[in-house]
C-alpha cells in the first residue's frame, strides 16, 4: 500500500513538473512579444486656397488630411474637402463639403496613393454624403457629418464617383526602409483622376506621436 502511494505521488509530481516547464517557455516568449514597440504618428496636413485670402467673402475651399503612419507605413487616413474634388468644373453653384476615409492605399517608389469613393447603398445607388458647410475636422465619418449639417443639394451630372490621389514627397523626405517613409513638413497632393497636372502643397499643422507596446 505504501509503495502504491509512493508511486502515485511520484507520478503526480512528474505531471506537475511537466506542466510548469511547458508554461515557462510560453511566458518567456510572451514577454518578448510584449516588448515590441509600435510607433505611430498622427499627422494633420492643411491646404489653404489663396483665393480665399484675397476675397474673404468667397465660400471656404480649404482641405485637411489626417494620416495615421505606423512604423513609416500609411495605415489609414481621412480627407476633409469640397465637391470640387469630384467635379471636372464647377459653374453656377456653390460647392458641398465632405469627410471621407482613404481607401485602397498603395505605397509606390516615391509616393503614396489612395482613393476617395462616394458612398453607395448595398444596391449600388449613390448616397448623397455631402453637406452645405465645411465639416469640422474632429468629425471622422460622413454619417456624423450628415447628422450635424444640412444636406447639400446633390448635382448628379459631371461627377466622378471615385477619384485617386497621389501624395508626392518633398526632397526632405527620406525613405527609411522598403515601403516606409518619414513624412515631411509639407507634402504635395495630385488628383490623378480629374487633373493629374494640378498639384497642391499641404502644410503640416499638427503631429501626435504615439508609442504603444504590442501585446497581441
Amino acid at each position: 500500500m505504501d509503495a502504491y502511494i509512493l508511486r502515485f505521488c511520484n507520478r503526480k509530481l512528474f505531471v506537475v513538473t511537466l506542466a510548469v516547464l511547458s508554461v515557462f517557455p510560453l511566458s518567456g516568449q510572451q514577454f518578448t512579444v510584449d516588448q515590441e514597440v509600435h510607433k505611430r504618428d498622427t499627422l494633420l496636413y492643411y491646404w489653404h486656397n489663396a483665393i480665399n485670402g484675397e476675397y474673404p467673402d468667397l465660400i471656404p475651399e480649404d482641405c485637411y488630411m489626417e494620416l495615421y503612419i505606423g512604423d513609416g507605413i500609411l495605415e489609414k487616413g481621412f480627407f476633409w474637402g469640397t465637391t470640387d474634388e469630384f467635379d471636372t468644373g464647377r459653374e453656377g453653384y456653390e460647392c458641398g463639403y465632405f469627410i471621407l476615409p482613404m481607401t485602397e492605399i498603395r505605397h509606390e517608389k516615391d509616393s503614396i496613393s489612395f482613393k476617395l469613393s462616394l458612398i453607395k447603398t448595398e444596391h449600388g445607388e449613390n448616397v448623397n454624403n455631402f453637406v452645405k458647410a465645411p465639416v469640422d475636422r474632429h468629425i471622422r465619418s460622413w454619417q456624423e457629418a450628415l447628422s450635424r449639417y444640412q444636406t447639400w443639394d446633390y448635382i448628379s451630372g459631371g461627377f466622378d464617383k471615385e477619384i485617386r490621389f497621389s501624395i508626392l514627397f518633398s526632397q526632405k523626405v527620406t525613405k527609411t526602409k522598403p515601403r516606409s517613409f518619414q513624412m515631411g513638413d509639407t507634402i504635395t497632393l495630385r488628383n490623378l483622376t480629374i487633373d493629374s497636372g494640378k498639384e497642391r502643397t499641404f502644410v503640416l499643422q499638427k503631429r501626435k506621436n504615439l508609442e504603444r507596446v504590442i501585446s497581441d
